[in-house]
């Protein structure tokens, strides 16, 4: 959360809420400075929606760097479990969502990233949370909320080694940082 939090202070924000707007400029800011940092050169971000949330992506990769927006509400069983099925896989991963479809997000593209079981599915401790995450921003429609997917220092994997959750509700910022492995 400190990147986040020094950024605005650096934007002149004197605490409390943030503007919406700048805290969504910090967290796409922040976002591009870390991966710049950890990735080879070179380093080609690209901006744009997938129709439900924005997309920070790596052109020169093919990664998606990150995933953010407002929480949407969806209208129960419209998931497209077909097109779901039909996605591809690796094996001892699972087709994870930077954002649930039950908090508003799209099956496939640039929302779908290679997902350790553990944290994806109530197999742990961190799993649990990611779920608990996912249920209460499909509860509450019209927070800004963000996924973070962070891949290993200069290597070519598509497997982010971390993913972080941010969400910014009952005027308190918070993230958390998932181990992906």
């Amino acid at each position: 959360m400190e990147p986040y939090l020094r950024r605005l202070a650096e934007r002149g924000w004197p605490g409390g809420e943030p503007p919406q707007e700048s805290l969504r400029q910090v967290v796409v800011d922040v976002a591009a400075k870390l991966h710049r940092d950890q990735a080879s050169p070179p380093v080609e971000l690209l901006e744009f929606s997938d129709g439900a949330f924005d997309v920070l992506f790596d052109a020169a990769h093919e990664l998606t760097i990150l995933m953010h927006g407002l929480s949407q509400s969806t209208l129960p069983n419209s998931r497209d479990r077909n097109y779901h099925r039909g996605f591809p896989s690796r094996a001892g991963f699972d087709k994870g969502h930077a954002m649930s479809h039950a908090q508003g997000g799209r099956e496939g593209g640039p929302n779908y990233f290679l997902q350790a079981p553990r944290v994806n599915r109530r197999l742990s401790p961190l799993g649990a949370l990611w779920r608990d995450i996912e249920s209460y921003l499909a509860a509450n429609p019209g927070l800004f909320c963000f996924v973070r997917l962070a891949y290993r220092r200069e290597t070519s994997t598509d497997v982010p080694a971390e993913v972080e959750y941010g969400v910014m509700a009952e005027r308190q910022f918070r993230t958390v940082i998932f181990p992906n492995w």
